[in-house]
Order: structure tokens, then sequence, then C-alpha cells
């Protein structure tokens, strides 16, 4: 279970390389059909529950239209009440990430003082 959350970086100094989650893909691998089964991605601030069905995706924006953080996307993912709930997530990030900088804050650091 996670508590309602936000995927966007609310200032740049808390991503990688500045870029900022635009999008995230949530990928089902299990199914939860009914509201009794639980396990559904809900949208506090829509009133919008996705239940998961094996196979689907469920995209939605972090940022509006100007690339601003969008506090409406914030969601929760909740427990079923019975199985597992399997899910891959993917966020698309608004600027191409560099691998060649590194995955660490530390890397960063280090080459924009080179």
């Amino acid at each position: 279970r996670f508590a309602p959350h936000h995927d966007y970086h609310e200032v740049a100094e808390s991503s990688i390389q500045g870029e900022q989650r635009a999008f995230t893909v949530l990928i089902f691998g299990s199914t939860f059909s009914s509201t009794d089964d639980g396990g559904e991605t809900h949208f506090p601030h829509l009133g919008v529950s996705v239940w998961p069905r094996k196979g689907d995706a469920l995209v939605w924006s972090n940022v509006d239209d100007e690339g601003e953080p969008n506090p409406r996307s914030q969601h929760e993912g909740r427990p079923p009440v019975n199985g597992v709930k399997v899910a891959i997530n993917c966020w698309i990030a608004n600027t191409p990430y560099d691998v060649s900088r590194g995955l660490r804050k530390s890397a960063l650091i280090s080459n924009s003082r080179a």
C-alpha cells in the first residue's frame, strides 16, 4: 500500500539531472475486478479509482500544460483484500536522461564542476 503521493518532483533539486516526471505509466500484472477486491489506484482530488486488469496500463500526466507540478495527480495504491497486486511503474521524463552522467546526485554535482 502506498499512501497518497505525487510522482512529480516538487523542486528540480529533488531529481537526479533536473528532469521532471511528466507522465506515469502503471502497467498491471494482476486483476482485481470488483470494488470488493481492493487493489485499486485511487486519485482523491479527481474522485476516480481504477481497478487493475492484467495487461492493462494506466497513464496520467503529473504536470499541467505549462510543465508545472499538478497537485490533482495525487494518487494512492490501495491494497488488495486477497491476493497479490503486481504492477510495473514507469516514469516519462520531460527531458532526455544522460546515462553517461551517472545515476547519483553526487555524479551530477561532480560533473557540473568539471
